[in-house]
């Protein structure tokens, strides 16, 4: 869920949010209207304070279904070749 339609959900104003996350309004307004993304503690406060329904992804555009289905891949192309070529010829 964007922040904003959060905010209004609760009919919270930027100050009165900004005063539960020790931010001004002028940040919050920024976050919620997604100018700027919140830094690491502001995030952890956004998502405290909204109980879950405010997350990281949400500030990224990731919808919360479409990050838990996709797959990853965590390694680059031909780096695990590489690796078991470099361990076969250390074996030999």
């Amino acid at each position: 869920m964007q922040l904003q339609d959060w905010l209004t959900m609760k009919g919270l104003s930027n100050p009165q949010f900004g005063k539960a996350i020790s931010r001004t309004a002028e940040a919050v307004r920024r976050y919620a209207s997604g100018e700027r993304i919140p830094d690491r503690d502001t995030m952890t406060a956004i998502v405290r304070e909204t109980d879950g329904a405010v997350m990281p992804n949400d500030f990224y555009g990731v919808d919360h279904d479409e990050a838990g289905s996709a797959e990853v891949e965590l390694s680059s192309p031909g780096k695990n070749n590489d690796l078991a070529a470099a361990q076969q010829s250390e074996a030999a």
